[in-house]
């Protein structure tokens, strides 16, 4: 029986809580039903690119929003990225409808989630929705073994295993913890040839939706782990050890830490996004999506009010002084901000509609 190693600290206990009274203010927010589809549209794409970039495909979230734009698929130079970019989409709609129907998690899911994932990338068919027949190993860059998966004829009684925690005692703890735990396991039993990272966040995701807090359908955890691609895998390296054997009985706040620190940054980012599209921001034409640095500067505004050039670098200290304006000028054109001043000088504030 799998039995999850962790324990439940005052740090782990403070994100949750932060994250609880994100989803209150997300939850009970109104937006209007357009507005709200355009939202969790926003989401897939911004899901499909960050979580396909993990995988190292090429496409800007651009292209992918135009891949998926597109009734026929094009035969360009990228086509086995826009094949991997228009399956992951499949998927995705394929978990929405899943979590409507309620039941609990089997291995079918799991097994369905990988053959749309996986369709027309890999070369043997018959590994196509199907648990790995060979050993698996994680390498470095220079082709060094970094992690050792279980062996193949382990894989079914191990994910068995996982899903009975999952569709048991899982259900006495917090979602995200949950949630935590099963992006950890599954990826560390490694049960397919290949599309094991892509079908753990989608795995996840399914788990979340069917928990009921998905915040409207519309989080997006892999833009935490695209954003620093080292710092997820280290996350997982670190308290997987080197083998499975390790990492089943590893302790692993480590990685919840770093997976509820994510949670809650995303659920900044979205929080942000929803306030704006349930107050004045929801009648204006079309608001886009809003990356980080912006939802940093209008959390900011929202709570003191206005901010200067001077303060938004401060809020960025990463970025410079011209790309802090044009996240700030960027803010005003989409009808987000209004300026007042000349543009060293300004004082930007939230626009109002009357």
């Amino acid at each position: 029986m799998y039995q999850p190693n962790y324990l439940i600290t005052d740090k782990l206990l403070n994100t949750i809580a932060q994250i609880e009274s994100i989803r209150s203010r997300v939850d009970t927010s109104y937006i209007l039903p357009e507005r709200e589809t355009e939202m969790r549209y926003r989401a897939t794409v911004e899901a499909t690119h960050s979580s396909t970039s993990i995988e190292g495909n090429p496409l800007n979230i651009k292209q992918v929003e135009k891949v998926l734009s597109e009734k026929e698929p094009r035969l360009t130079r990228h086509q086995y990225a826009e094949i991997e970019v228009r399956n992951y989409k499949k998927a995705l709609d394929f978990v929405d409808k899943r979590k409507s129907a309620g039941e609990k998690l089997d291995a079918t899911d799991i097994l369905k989630i990988h053959k749309i994932v996986a369709d027309r990338l890999i070369d043997e068919p018959e590994k196509i929705g199907a648990w790995r027949n060979n050993l698996v190993y994680i390498t470095d860059g220079n082709d060094q073994a970094l992690y050792n998966a279980p062996a193949a004829e382990m894989v079914p009684r191990e994910v068995e295993e996982l899903l009975n925690w999952l569709n048991g005692a899982s259900y006495d703890i917090h979602p995200v913890i949950a949630a935590a735990i099963l992006h950890f396991q599954f990826v560390s039993i490694h049960p397919f040839a290949d599309g094991n990272g892509r079908t753990t966040r989608l795995l996840t995701a399914l788990y979340l939706g069917l928990r009921n807090y998905d915040f409207r359908s519309a989080l997006v955890l892999d833009s935490y782990y695209s954003t620093d691609k080292a710092s997820y895998y280290a996350a997982l390296h670190c308290v997987q050890g080197d083998n499975y054997k390790i990492a089943k009985v590893a302790q692993l706040n480590p990685w919840l830490d770093y997976f509820s620190d994510g949670f809650l940054s995303s659920a900044k980012v979205l929080s942000a996004e929803v306030t704006l599209l349930s107050s004045a921001i929801q009648q204006l034409p079309k608001p886009h999506k809003l990356s980080r640095d912006e939802t940093d500067l209008l959390s900011y505004i929202q709570q003191f009010g206005s901010i200067a050039l001077s303060e938004a670098e401060s809020i960025l200290p990463h970025a410079s002084r011209r790309t802090v304006q044009r996240r700030l000028k960027g803010l005003v054109d989409n009808g987000y901000l209004v300026a007042e001043g000349s543009t060293n000088t300004a004082a930007y504030q939230i626009k109002r509609l009357r």
